[in-house]
């Protein structure tokens, strides 16, 4: 029961904002990706600006989404996280990944993903640098943005 409680604390804790990394993954179309690779501020900005679109403008906001976002497979992303990583699934939507050194949670959406954790850079991003290399990750609240590719090849280089 103890135990239990300690995570509905953290689980709390997570959705309150004490947080250090909420990270958005998003699936960019290739054309769109060759197109803002060297114009990233542009992207996320755009990203940005559909996050927090009013709802009169939601429908130009889905179709500027579908051009030039990608969704994820959901189902996929479930059946390999259910196989291959310990985790807690908290709701339909929300998974808590166990692990000693971070504190990370995943909401899947078929829009974007939502990575929530402690630390700057969690395990779970590989699994999504795999899944696709075309994802760009935006940390709306720390205003940072990058391509998750990108950052698996620098660290590689290093």
């Amino acid at each position: 029961m103890l135990f239990f409680i300690i995570n509905i604390k953290k689980w709390i804790k997570l959705y309150i904002g004490e947080y250090m990394r909420k990270y958005n993954l998003f699936i960019i179309k290739r054309e769109y990706y060759e197109l803002y690779y060297n114009a990233s501020y542009a992207l996320y900005m755009m990203l940005f600006n559909l996050k927090n679109m009013k709802t009169l403008d939601f429908s130009n906001g889905v179709k500027i989404y579908k051009e030039i976002c990608m969704p994820f497979s959901v189902k996929l992303l479930n059946n390999y996280i259910n196989k291959k990583i310990n985790h807690i699934r908290i709701n339909k939507k929300l998974i808590k990944i166990n692990s000693k050194f971070e504190d990370t949670y995943l909401e899947l959406n078929y829009s974007c993903v939502i990575v929530k954790t402690n630390i700057n850079i969690p395990e779970i991003m590989r699994v999504f640098n795999i899944y696709n290399k075309y994802i760009f990750v935006c940390d709306f609240l720390n205003k940072d943005y990058f391509w998750l590719n990108d950052y698996f090849k620098a660290t590689i280089k290093k």
